[in-house]
């Protein structure tokens, strides 16, 4: 994640936790539930989590979520929930082979270039056991660059959109698509998919 997006996060953290709260995490209880189905175990990543919403949920169902986000400020808050977590950074996940039954990448990975992805999705599918869930969630679009949010103090983020078919194409170099899911908030539109280690 570029610096320019890692400090907007550091600083509006607090923002990022009341956007949250307005927007609970029952708005995606089904894909939530149908990635709980399909996990072998308990120990799940949470990657970019932010201020913890995503990891309370499944912490709160029996599972193990470790928290990784690049944000220190979005982590103190992950922590003030009592949940396990790790400063990291996406690009370079600091994890063996195998370490995880499940990884859960809701809207962290469109801050990712596009050049970038697959390499990513490729140490994803390393860290899982085999027959591993990956829960991706995406906005749709057709761009790749800067964005200014007035939210935000006119701060910018970088983000990367895509199309439906071109994430089944690039996920299909590494992963089994079991489940899609299109989730429209406001404007914006959310590509959803549950995918197996193949």
């Amino acid at each position: 994640m570029d610096n320019v997006t890692r400090a907007l996060y550091e600083k509006y953290a607090y923002m990022f936790e009341e956007q949250d709260k307005r927007y609970p995490f029952n708005d995606f209880i089904d894909d939530a539930d149908i990635f709980m189905r399909f996990l072998q175990g308990k120990k799940i990543l949470d990657l970019g989590s932010g201020p913890g919403r995503d990891s309370q949920f499944f912490k709160e169902r029996g599972l193990n979520p470790l928290c990784l986000d690049i944000s220190q400020e979005m982590i103190k808050l992950c922590q003030e929930k009592g949940l396990e977590t790790q400063v990291g950074d996406l690009e370079k996940l600091p994890f063996e082979d195998s370490s995880f039954d499940g990884v859960w990448a809701y809207t962290s990975l469109l801050h990712v270039p596009k050049i970038k992805f697959s390499k990513i999705l490729s140490k994803i599918n390393n860290i899982l056991i085999p027959q591993g869930i990956f829960y991706l969630g995406m906005k749709e679009g057709n761009f790749e660059g800067m964005v200014k949010s007035e939210k935000y103090g006119e701060s910018e983020r970088f983000f990367s959109l895509y199309r439906d078919l071109e994430l089944r194409k690039i996920l299909s170099d590494f992963f089994d698509i079991v489940h899609f899911s299109k989730v429209e908030l406001g404007e914006a539109v959310f590509l959803n998919y549950l995918c197996k280690k193949t």
